[in-house]
């Protein structure tokens, strides 16, 4: 076994490859293209709440300061005349304004009295959840995911999209497959493809399990299909071992695929490993174990993947990838001895 200092080097090394872009990154659930509404509050910028002014119904004038102080000279947001209609219907609603780290004021959400009693709720808890994603913040979102208004909806799929796996099957999630499904192909809900799919993996219904496999059939001849691993995760999640052997069937056993695509597949299953019972856990690894001895070149997307989640169970397998020397690419090398040494080292702690 490799020493202590070795192991560091090449930990390091790793590391480094993966922060630089060297290997190929990819996810499709912790990803959030930008701040939710939640994170603003809970962040440490100034926060606002704005309505047109009264001597200037063209531009937004602060009317409570949440958090912070408030801007020292008119916002330079306009108000268009849909707005200023609906300002006009509906005296108590308002703009979410925060700071962005340039010092401008960004523009975050229209807040109607539902939406402010969400704000409420959330500051209220600042001081606990602090800027990190805790069971409670969990807690209240997902209670929120079926809520009649859209924006509030939204900010809930946003924020649940945020949950660990393991914490989104823990959920009671108040949605059908249909009602899932109802946005899953549209403009609008399109940017919650991902977080949707993978609430129907665990709704166990057959309307799910029939979109999922279709969805198999459908792509399985593309060169790229977006929320792949969403997709892979649900079908694993509905039909357990027989999902796994049909993502074999569709994708891993044919030598075509591109790894960029395959890599979707790998961060699903990785994810399952994590979550998965015994019998499927040791499919799991047959099933890579096959991959890699397939397609050498694999071998690095199971342990960036599996080593992102701190799951060293693949060891055995790459190990025999670097004994075979069939890995040419020397980054390539480098994590997977890193994770091979590290999934030895917790074999054997005492060594």
């Amino acid at each position: 076994m490799c020493g202590g200092i070795r192991a560091g080097v090449i930990a390091s090394l790793f590391s480094g490859l993966v922060e630089s872009g060297a290997a190929l990154a990819c996810s499709f659930h912790y990803y959030v293209p930008e701040k939710t509404a939640a994170d603003w509050l809970l962040g440490d910028t100034d926060i606002i709440l704005a309505r047109p002014a009264q001597d200037n119904a063209f531009a937004f004038a602060p009317v409570e300061v949440l958090r912070g102080t408030g801007p020292a000279e008119p916002l330079p947001h306009l108000v268009d005349s849909v707005m200023r209609r609906k300002m006009a219907l509906y005296p108590k609603h308002a703009v979410l304004f925060g700071r962005n780290p340039e010092g401008d004021w960004q523009r975050i959400s229209y807040v109607n009295e539902d939406y402010r009693s969400v704000i409420d709720r959330v500051l209220g808890n600042a001081s606990d959840w602090g800027n990190g994603f805790g069971q409670e913040r969990f807690s209240l979102f997902a209670s929120l995911i079926d809520h009649p208004d859209a924006a509030i909806r939204y900010l809930a799929l946003r924020e649940v999209d945020k949950a660990p796996y393991e914490m989104l099957r823990q959920m009671d999630s108040a949605l059908s497959s249909q009602e899932l499904l109802a946005e899953m192909w549209t403009r609008e809900g399109y940017p919650f493809q991902s977080i949707r799919v993978l609430l129907l993996g665990l709704t166990g219904e057959d309307s799910a399990r029939t979109e999922v496999q279709d969805f198999f059939d459908r792509t399985r001849g593309w060169d790229y299909a977006r929320n792949l691993g969403a997709f892979a995760t649900a079908l694993v999640e509905l039909d357990g071992v027989d999902g796994l052997a049909r993502l074999e069937t569709t994708l891993l056993e044919d030598s075509t695929q591109q790894l960029d695509k395959l890599e979707q597949v790998v961060e699903a299953l990785a994810i399952q490993n994590g979550v998965g019972t015994p019998g499927l856990r040791n499919a799991i690894r047959k099933t890579l174990a096959t991959l890699v001895e397939r397609r050498p070149e694999a071998a690095i997307l199971v342990a960036r993947h599996f080593s992102n989640r701190n799951d060293w169970s693949q060891g055995r397998t790459l190990n025999l990838v670097m004994q075979q020397r069939t890995v040419q690419n020397p980054s390539d090398q480098f994590a997977i001895a890193s994770y091979v040494n590290r999934a030895q080292r917790q074999s054997n702690p005492a060594d």
